[in-house]
């Protein structure tokens, strides 16, 4: 399936919304449209990776979802975040089979682009939600995202709400809107803590030990941002090196003389998340490793 998940247009608090708007948690998990096809359920990420066989329990309870020919939208959780998603990240069926047990995994339904085969992106998100709540039945392993109806005078208020629940912030939407497929239109809206920033990583630099690479490269807004060196474990390090080596391409920005002669790898730009302590003079301070940004 080839399907691009329409995305959302980082806000500050300030935003101004007009017309009639929802808000949702912003959860720390993974981007995953879900297809049901054929008596069959296909997981696939952002990137059109299949990862059905490695949540079987999702896969059961979307089983037991009406209908057989349909696609959703919604965020892959397990309790932890991202960091403990992934441990899930494995080939291996007994490890596969132990993990769905030990680490069980959540799919937080929020809409749907087909229903019953048929195409139902040009209808209004509210049509959409009614679907959804019409006939996704909540279970242990599958929830529709809870949402409510958001002014101007309320967005702070629901942010601060998400935080204090240990969510990493608010999305908001137009309830008018279609869904725009790999779209960023601002007619969803992401708002979250201040100190995250949204870069793009573009390569890595050579490591001087045993570890897979030295530093991520960076880029924002189409220029180069730097380079991010702390943040992520040994076996995290492995799994952004298998995601670079998905994605190889040459420079797609021009590189500072000195970076250059670092590369080890370089890709195209990978939507990620770094914190930082401020930005200097457009360069990052002290920046830290977070997670790829699959939504």
């Amino acid at each position: 399936m080839k399907i691009e998940p329409m995305l959302a247009k980082l806000e500050s608090l300030d935003v101004n919304l007009e017309g009639v708007w929802i808000s949702e948690p912003k959860y720390d998990g993974e981007r995953i449209l879900a297809e049901a096809k054929d008596k069959k359920i296909g997981l696939w990420t952002r990137r059109h990776v299949q990862v059905s066989r490695k949540f079987p329990e999702v896969v059961t309870a979307l089983l037991k979802v009406e209908g057989d020919d349909w696609v959703l939208d919604g965020e892959l959780t397990v309790t932890g975040g991202f960091r403990q998603l992934l441990k899930r990240n494995v080939e291996d069926k007994t490890k596969i089979k132990i993990l769905s047990q030990k680490i069980p995994s959540t799919y937080h339904v929020f809409d749907v682009l087909r229903w019953e085969g048929v195409d139902i992106t040009t209808q209004p998100l509210k049509e959409r939600k009614k679907v959804l709540l019409a006939h996704i039945k909540p279970s242990n392993r599958i929830k529709v995202m809870p949402f409510r109806l958001v002014t101007n005078i309320d967005v702070e208020k629901h942010f601060r709400e998400y935080l204090n629940q240990g969510y990493e912030g608010t999305i908001l939407k137009n309830v008018f809107s279609p869904y725009e497929a790999g779209k960023r239109t601002g007619q969803w809206i992401k708002i979250k803590r201040d100190e995250t920033v949204d870069v793009n990583i573009i390569g890595a630099t050579r490591s001087t030990g045993s570890i897979p690479f030295g530093a991520l490269l960076m880029e924002k807004d189409g220029k180069y941002f730097g380079k991010v060196g702390t943040g992520y474990s040994s076996a995290e390090q492995k799994f952004i090196m298998k995601i670079l080596q998905e994605n190889p391409s040459p420079p797609t920005i021009p590189l500072p003389r000195d970076v250059a002669s670092e590369v080890l790898i370089t890709s195209l730009p990978i939507p990620a998340e770094i914190r930082v302590n401020e930005i200097y003079k457009g360069s990052p301070r002290a920046p830290v490793w977070v997670r790829f940004r699959w939504g």
